[in-house]
């Protein structure tokens, strides 16, 4: 079986049960079900309904018509005129019992098919045998038209019309009228399944927004980087070009000290030589290295002493610069 076959009976077997468990939650469960006013009809004509103390009371002809303005009416058929039944059905008939009933209806109704009017209640119950039970309300058609000119006698029009069973007030839940489920009440499952598309719905509108508002704006920054990114790199290569080779500065270094002079070590960083060794005048050295075209504004970094082989300490710093080409 296809996975198109089986998502529509995964999505009915969920929606019931949610649905059922959203009308059954205290609290909010009552907006999730609908407000009914319940008539009963008895056999003898009696219309009965429910006292200011959820007792059972006598209804006489004038509060019937009190009655008749109210939209939601279900009138409810006594003993004799109705009745409820518990119909067994395989686990196959589960999202649509009504449809297994009607292949059926001598098996399970008294009447004759064409004068059989029946209706499955909400409830299933999952027996241990692998089967379904379902509350079955049914009634002769013939009967039900007879209620309802009797009611409409004293101008009440009811909207769904079922059963009396073991409690005269219970939820009204199917329609003997239709044959199928009274509705009216919110659909907690339908609900669901529009926040669900709302929720995916501003999802989608908010990607499309940042793309369309946001994608210039990341060009934009997207050219200023690397407009930055190539200035660093010409500014780093304008500075490469303009320093002098190390090997430029070695021979510089050497050509600027006398015989009696020798450095001991020279660090060149961020365009400054700062050279240190012995010499027999230290003071001469500021100006041979001056002589030099690639140095300039050369001074000491420390101070000249004189060390135990008759030679004079020396630590010079001089700004690089690159020399005119030959």
């Amino acid at each position: 079986m296809s996975l198109f076959n089986t998502a529509p009976d995964v999505w009915a077997d969920f929606a019931h049960r949610f649905n059922q468990g959203m009308a059954d939650t205290p609290g909010i469960g009552g907006w999730f079900q609908p407000d009914w006013m319940i008539v009963i009809l008895h056999r003898d004509g009696r219309f009965m309904g429910q006292g200011a103390d959820g007792e059972l009371i006598l209804l006489s002809d004038d509060d019937i018509r009190n009655l008749a303005h109210k939209k939601r009416i279900c009138l409810r058929l006594g003993n004799g005129l109705s009745q409820q039944r518990d119909i067994t059905l395989p686990q196959a008939a589960r999202h649509n019992p009504a449809s297994a009933i009607k292949l059926s209806l001598e098996q399970y109704f008294p009447f004759p098919a064409d004068d059989t009017a029946f209706t499955v209640h909400g409830t299933e119950l999952t027996a241990k045998t692998g089967q379904c039970r379902f509350r079955v309300s049914f009634a002769r058609r013939s009967v039900l038209e007879d209620c309802l000119a009797r009611a409409a006698v004293l101008g009440l029009v009811p909207k769904v019309v079922d059963a009396l069973g073991e409690n005269p007030f219970e939820p009204v839940s199917a329609d003997l009228l239709s044959g199928d489920r009274a509705g009216g009440g919110r659909n907690a499952s339908k609900l669901l399944l529009v926040l669900c598309a709302l929720f995916l719905g501003i999802a989608l509108f908010l990607n499309v927004w940042s793309s369309l508002s946001l994608a210039p704006t990341a060009a934009q920054l997207q050219v200023h980087l690397s407009s930055e990114d190539t200035d660093q790199a010409l500014l780093q290569k304008k500075n490469k070009d303009a320093a002098p080779s190390a090997l430029e500065i070695w021979r510089s270094v050497t050509r600027a000290l006398p015989d009696n002079a020798y450095a001991e070590y020279l660090i060149y960083e961020k365009g400054r030589l700062r050279i240190a060794g012995k010499a027999s005048d230290a003071a001469g050295l500021v100006g041979a290295m001056e002589s030099q075209a690639i140095f300039t504004g050369t001074a000491f970094a420390a101070a000249s002493l004189e060390e135990d082989d008759g030679k004079e300490s020396f630590d010079l710093t001089t700004a690089v610069r690159k020399g005119p080409q030959p």
